[in-house]
């Protein structure tokens, strides 16, 4: 009883699909779209499963500022059941009155809306249906229909709606919808990758920019140091000099005073001597008469008196020389003043640039601290664009196995079918009891042949997802293990094939087809990738098809070479030395940030413990030489 049940149970789905699609073909232009939205909300609600639903006595649905719609559909689905729980429609006005909801439908003129509704109720386990969004990323079901048109689709974003911890029935895309395509969403992120790129670049131009003008700054500090110690050194010998100076003024003053005294002595004894003359002029002409032996004594005292008279000619003299030297001393003064307010003025001068050069330093530290802090804003963005080069090679690695898996599930898909299809014909011909012996053999025949071609497909899809949770797992855990590195580089490329089929870009192995090496698998990967990418955007740009080959060998220094080599344009040498350098790119316009090749080096040079070398010939292709140890 438990096959037969499980057998007609598609069985039933299939035929209530036909029957409902025939019937939406023949009759939607007979409906209204809000009648046909309506419709496929019910189907919704059929169709995905709440966490706790089992603990809700109905379903919330949420009409977000649709009066019309929500008059509208409160009458359509009023004592409507779906898995025997009613449908509670509501009115929401903001984004807090759809929180309450399981379920919220988003009119088509309110999308730009979307991001933040979506914002707000995520981890809610909430459904979101949005009418004709752009918005790719944040919706979950997406009915999709032209202006004034009853022909209505939907579109399904199946990342979304599994975030929300919502499960969706396999059943619910034969009610005419689709999902959305992984590829466009990549690309879209790639666009955003773009902009941070163009950020790192803009603050790496400005960086550079205030390290030139922090340079010039330096210089013209270091000159200004320069002067101002010369200046110094200036102040400080003229400040010796000027107190040498005052200690040789206050000397020839005190000298000055000595000889002023001497001369009021001198000055004085003249004046005494004079008066004394004098007076004996008188008592000799009085006693010229009476005393002729005074007479002898004038004589004598005349002598004196001319002696006199010599030595105060002297001293008028020597008084005179000493006025001259004493006016000659007033002008090494007057000089020496000069030569003192001048010294007051350069030393002024002096430490009034000594406080300009302090103001400059002073500005000189804050320009320094601001250069200081936008560095270390390029190095976290730098960091952040190497996390974003790391997430892209991982977004690469899940489109590429996205793709593979779409043939080999194809081909399960359409032998299932097959032999489905079979099966529902021999079921009507055995009870019309017109089964054949023949028809039976050949629908046995057939069911062998699709189930062989659908176990081979299937183990290819195992396959398939095996190597990517390796590769995965590798790209997001960085831990040394033993990995055979040729097997793991086939690996590496097959999650790359789609990115090469575009380009009509074929892959070739040679050498070793079993190399033990213990290292960095994620690591690795990013490297391989990273030399991939380089050559489909710079090496095969121009150029529709070519190939990438791999050379594996052993050396004799227990180390293991490993040989890139692609056909395509090459590189001429002002590239070939610089395409280490950071930020370096011959197609700046085009999006390349210049890192890839850089983030190269410095994996296999610090954490694979390698070496690599790169050689290149234009119109023939480039080499990359990769040299790792056997253990790191």
């Amino acid at each position: 009883m438990t096959r037969k049940f499980g057998w007609h149970n598609p069985l039933l789905l299939l035929c209530i699909y036909f029957t409902v699609s025939f019937i939406t073909v023949v009759n939607a232009k007979n409906f209204e779209a809000k009648h046909i939205k309506s419709a496929y909300m019910v189907n919704f609600f059929k169709h995905i499963t709440w966490p706790n639903e089992r603990n809700k006595n109905n379903y919330h649905l949420a009409i977000y500022k649709e009066s019309d719609y929500f008059n509208f559909l409160s009458t359509a689905l009023k004592n409507k059941k779906i898995k025997n729980k009613t449908i509670l429609v509501s009115y929401a006005n903001n984004v807090d009155e759809l929180k309450r909801a399981d379920s919220v439908y988003i009119p088509q003129q309110f999308n730009d809306d979307l991001h933040k509704i979506a914002s707000a109720l995520r981890g809610t386990n909430t459904l979101i249906i949005s009418d004709n969004s752009q918005n790719k990323h944040d919706v979950m079901i997406n009915l999709m229909h032209q202006d004034n048109s009853t022909v209505i689709s939907f579109e399904v974003n199946k990342s979304n709606i599994i975030y929300e911890k919502l499960s969706m029935s396999a059943d619910l895309l034969l009610l005419g919808g689709s999902e959305l395509d992984i590829a466009t969403l990549y690309r879209e992120t790639e666009m955003a990758m773009q902009k941070t790129r163009e950020i790192s670049i803009e603050l790496q131009n400005n960086l550079t920019k205030q390290q030139q003008q922090l340079t010039i700054s330096k210089q013209a500090l270091n000159r200004l140091n320069s002067e101002l110690s010369q200046k110094a050194n200036a102040a400080e010998l003229q400040k010796s000099e000027l107190i040498q100076l005052k200690l040789n003024v206050t000397k020839k003053q005190q000298q000055l005073e000595q000889q002023r005294l001497t001369l009021e002595q001198v000055t004085e004894q003249s004046t005494k001597t004079e008066s004394e003359l004098i007076s004996q002029q008188i008592k000799l002409a009085e006693k010229s008469a009476q005393n002729q032996a005074i007479l002898a004594t004038v004589e004598q005292n005349k002598k004196v008196l001319t002696i006199q008279k010599g030595e105060l000619a002297q001293h008028r003299a020597l008084l005179k020389d000493q006025s001259d030297d004493l006016m000659s001393k007033k002008q090494i003064i007057s000089n020496q003043r000069t030569y003192l307010f001048l010294t007051t003025v350069v030393t002024t001068m002096a430490i009034l640039g000594t406080l300009l050069i302090i103001f400059f330093f002073n500005k000189n530290k804050k320009t320094t601290k601001k250069l200081t802090k936008t560095l270390a804003h390029l190095n976290e963005a730098q960091e952040q664009l190497v996390q974003s080069e790391k997430m892209a090679s991982l977004g690469r690695l899940v489109a590429g196995v996205a793709h593979e898996i779409n043939t080999p599930l194809s081909i399960a898909i359409t032998a299932n079918s097959l032999v489905l299809d079979d099966t529902l014909e021999i079921k009507d011909k055995i009870e019309g009891a017109s089964l054949s012996k023949n028809r039976m053999d050949e629908h046995i025949d057939k069911t062998e042949q699709s189930l062989i071609m659908s176990e081979k497909a299937l183990e290819r899809v195992k396959d398939l997802l095996r190597n990517f949770k390796l590769v995965a797992a590798d790209q997001i855990v960085s831990e040394h293990r033993e990995i055979n590195l040729a097997k793991y580089s086939d690996e590496v490329m097959s999650t790359l094939s789609v990115e090469m089929k575009k380009r009509n870009i074929t892959y070739k192995r040679n050498g070793l087809d079993k190399v033990l090496i213990t290292t960095i698998p994620g690591v690795f990967s990013q490297v391989l990738s990273n030399l991939v990418m380089n050559s489909l955007v710079h090496g095969f740009d121009d150029v529709r098809a070519g190939g990438i080959t791999i050379t594996i060998l052993e050396t004799a220094k227990q180390n293991v070479e490993i040989s890139y080599r692609d056909t395509g344009k090459g590189m001429d040498e002002q590239t070939l030395e610089n395409i280490f350098e950071p930020f370096f790119t011959t197609k700046r316009g085009s999006g390349s940030t210049g890192l890839g090749m850089n983030i190269v080096y410095n994996l296999v040079n610090q954490q694979l413990k390698g070496l690599i070398k790169v050689t290149s010939e234009e119109g023939v292709g480039t080499s990359i030489t990769i040299t790792l140890p056997l253990v790191i």
